[in-house]
């Protein structure tokens, strides 16, 4: 059970680290407030860029898996 744990809290951190890397999600810190104690900080995502790029990357592996095809043909 602690390895099926471990297999996921890296497969989540694999998976945000991705994100933030391809532009899926974005974090910004606008402005701190007048008492200078707080420090507002946003999260965006963009699931229209994540769509994409998991659309483009079925299509490559499309692409890979016919070439793989014809070699053996």
């Amino acid at each position: 059970m602690r390895k099926l744990i471990g297999v996921l809290v890296v497969l989540t951190i694999c998976i945000v680290a991705v994100g933030f890397y391809r532009g899926w999600f974005t974090l910004s810190g606008p402005n701190r407030d007048a008492d200078g104690n707080k420090v507002n900080i946003e999260l965006s995502v963009d699931p229209a860029k994540a769509k994409a790029d998991a659309t483009q990357a079925k299509d490559k592996a499309s692409e890979l898996a016919g070439q793989g095809q014809e070699k053996t043909e």
